[in-house]
């Protein structure tokens, strides 16, 4: 009985050796071809890629040339590169063998995996879309939304958006987000108002102050003076008065105009003594 034990424990290692070594010729015979595939998948990637990128840059300078809606613009070539992508995938693996419909039936039979996967990419194109067809704000627009992005608008892409903040860094927002969001857009009307308060102390001439702060407003160039203005005493609290400043400027000149009318307005106080508020503190001894 062990001797028919060793006979067949030799044949079964025998039949291994002959399969590995058809697998080994087999694999030395493929290995020319399928070295010879490689390269070729290598050349075609390599060169599929100039390719594109030279396409792109002509459709660019066609749409430049024609003074395209720079948003539309970049949206269209982000779309465009990616589908060229897409078909430079399926023409790479068709050369390594693999069948495009063989791939497309995996595909289909994964695909609620893959609706599952790719729901927020859909939704971001969507987004993107329903962006350039409302055009809530343009390129050059700055913006901001309840969600907390804020910025420049730069580009929008086939997914994202890409908005430049004030300290120059690159906020990249999902176009999804942005569609679905409650939207403040600053630039998109020329004029904004300007609304400061100013409080001084009990002691201080109110017909003075707003004479003073009327003053800044004339002498400022970038008040818009054909718009109206508010100047008066907004509320009398127990420490201080506090004034409104109410006037209107370009939208571009916002940030100038206020940081002009605060250091205007502490130069002037100073100058005609208009004191400031301070907490009182009272101290009593028994």
């Amino acid at each position: 009985m062990e001797e028919l034990t060793n006979i067949s424990n030799v044949e079964d290692i025998s039949m291994v050796k002959e399969i590995l070594l058809a697998w080994g010729e087999s694999l030395l015979k493929s290995l020319p071809m399928l070295a010879s595939k490689i390269i070729v998948v290598l050349l075609c990637f390599f060169i599929g890629r100039k390719v594109i990128d030279l396409v792109i840059l002509s459709i660019r300078k066609i749409m430049d040339s024609r003074r395209a809606e720079p948003l539309l613009e970049s949206f269209l070539l982000s779309l465009l590169k990616n589908l060229l992508y897409v078909i430079l995938f399926f023409f790479v693996i068709g050369i390594l063998g693999v069948r495009a419909t063989s791939l497309v039936a995996i595909l289909g039979s994964a695909g609620i995996a893959v609706g599952l996967a790719l729901q927020g990419s859909l939704s971001n194109l969507a987004g993107g879309v329903l962006i350039l067809l409302f055009r809530p704000f343009s390129k050059g627009d700055y913006i901001s939304n309840d969600l907390g992005a804020e910025g420049t608008v730069d580009q929008i892409q086939i997914f994202n958006s890409i908005l430049v903040t004030v300290d120059n860094k690159v906020m990249i927002v999902p176009n999804g987000q942005l569609a679905n969001s409650t939207i403040v857009n600053f630039s998109k009307n020329p004029t904004r108002r300007l609304d400061l308060q100013y409080s001084v102390s009990h002691d201080s001439d109110v017909d003075k102050v707003i004479e003073l702060l009327t003053e800044i407003s004339e002498k400022n160039p970038k008040i818009l003076k054909d718009q109206p203005k508010v100047i008066r005493l907004r509320t009398y609290n127990v420490s201080s008065m506090d004034f409104l400043f109410r006037v209107w400027v370009k939208s571009g000149d916002y940030w100038e105009v206020l940081f002009d009318c605060n250091e205007d307005v502490k130069r002037i106080f100073d100058k005609n003594g208009i004191g400031m508020p301070y907490q009182k503190v009272g101290v009593s001894q028994k």
